[in-house]
C-alpha cells in the first residue's frame, strides 16, 4: 500500500440530468488509499471505513483522524463486509469458506460454513435483511484462484445465493437459487422495501432482480429478471440507495440505474468515472460520502441528495 495521490475532479457521464443531483456539486475524487493487489469488501463501521486486500490476505481501515493503516494480517482471504443491526462487522471469508461476524470482544464467529454438511465454495458477498437474516453469494473464486484462497474440492454443486435464518441452528441455512444457473453470483442489495433482491452474475455481465415470497417454509426467491446489463464490463459489488436506485460496481466506475417494475429493465441515469476498475462500493451511515474501491485504490466521493 502507497501514500494516496492528490484529488481530482469527479467526472460523471450523465444520460439523464436527473444523475447530476445525486452527486455533490464540485466533488473530488478523493484517493485514500492505493498500491492494493485486489481491493474489495468496503463498509463504514461507524465513522471508519474498512476494506480488503483480498490477495494480500489484509483488512485495511482508513478514518479521517487516523488515516489509513493495516488492520487485520492475516485476514483469511475476505472478500466482502457488511455491517448487522447491531453495528457488528460481517465478513465473507473466502479462506474459512464460511461467513464470519466479528464479536464485541474482537473475536470472529462462523455464522454459517455448512449446508446440507458441505463447505460452502467461498462466500463471496453478503447482505443483513431488516429482520437480521444474512444473505450471501457463493461463487468459486477462493477455491480456483490461489491468490485469492486457500484452495480446496468444490463440494457444493453450483454457485448460489444463501440465506442463514436469524434464528440461528432453528432455520439454519437454505438455499434461495436452486432453479436458478448463475455462473459467478456476486454482489447483491435488497430494494428499500426488501420486496427485490438484486445480484449481480459477473461472469455473463448481468444485474438480475429476484421477487420474494412466501411459503410455509419461510422466504423464497422467485423466477430472476435482468435487471441490466453493465455495458462497461463486469458487474461486481452493488448498492441500493434509499430511493431505490441501484449503484453497480463495473470496468469504468459506478453505473446508476432506476429499477422500473420487475420483469422490465432498469434505467441507465449515468456513469460516474473511475481512473481504474471497480470491485465494489459502501453509502456511508448518514449517505453523504460513497467509497469505492478499485483494484488497486480506494476513493471517496462526496453526495448531494440521494434520498429522493
Amino acid at each position: 500500500m502507497t501514500a494516496p495521490s492528490a484529488n481530482a475532479a469527479v467526472e460523471l457521464e450523465a444520460l439523464e440530468e436527473s444523475v447530476r443531483a445525486l452527486i455533490a456539486h464540485d466533488a473530488k475524487l478523493r484517493e485514500v488509499a492505493s498500491g492494493g493487489s485486489w481491493f474489495e469488501g468496503p463498509a463504514w463501521v461507524g465513522e471508519s471505513l474498512i476494506w480488503s486486500d483480498v490477495v494480500e490476505n489484509q483488512l485495511l481501515v482508513w478514518s479521517r483522524k487516523g488515516g489509513t493503516r493495516t488492520w487485520i494480517d492475516p485476514s483469511h482471504h475476505q472478500n466482502g463486509h457488511t455491517v448487522d443491526g447491531e453495528g457488528r462487522l460481517l465478513a465473507a471469508s473466502h479462506g474459512e469458506r464460511a461467513v464470519v461476524r466479528r464479536e464485541r470482544d474482537g473475536s470472529w464467529r462462523i455464522v454459517a460454513d455448512l449446508t446440507d454438511g458441505k463447505r460452502f465454495n467461498s462466500p463471496n458477498d453478503l447482505v443483513v435483511a431488516s429482520d437480521g437474516a444474512v444473505w450471501f453469494t457463493d461463487p468459486l473464486y477462493g477455491l480456483v484462484h490461489p491468490s485469492e484462497g486457500f484452495g480446496g474440492e468444490q463440494e457444493v454443486a453450483g454457485t448460489h445465493v444463501y440465506r442463514v435464518d436469524p434464528r440461528g441452528m432453528v432455520g439454519g441455512v437454505t438455499q434461495m437459487t436452486k432453479q436458478v444457473t448463475m455462473p459467478a453470483p456476486n454482489g447483491l442489495a435488497f430494494s428499500p422495501d426488501e420486496g427485490v433482491l438484486y445480484v449481480s452474475d459477473s461472469e455473463r455481465n448481468h444485474i438480475l432482480g429476484f421477487r420474494l415470497g412466501m411459503d410455509l417454509d419461510g422466504p423464497r426467491l422467485r423466477q430472476p429478471w435482468l435487471v441490466h446489463e453493465t455495458v462497461n464490463g463486469t458487474p461486481n459489488g452493488i448498492r441500493v440507495d434509499p430511493a431505490g436506485r441501484i449503484w453497480s460496481s463495473s470496468h469504468a466506475g459506478v453505473e446508476i440505474l432506476a429499477p422500473r417494475k420487475p420483469g422490465k429493465a432498469a434505467r441507465h441515469l449515468g456513469t460516474l468515472r473511475t481512473p481504474e476498475r471497480l470491485t465494489n462500493l459502501a453509502f456511508s451511515p448518514d449517505r453523504k460520502t460513497l467509497a469505492l474501491t478499485g483494484a488497486s485504490s480506494v476513493y471517496l466521493v462526496e453526495l448531494g441528495d440521494i434520498s429522493a
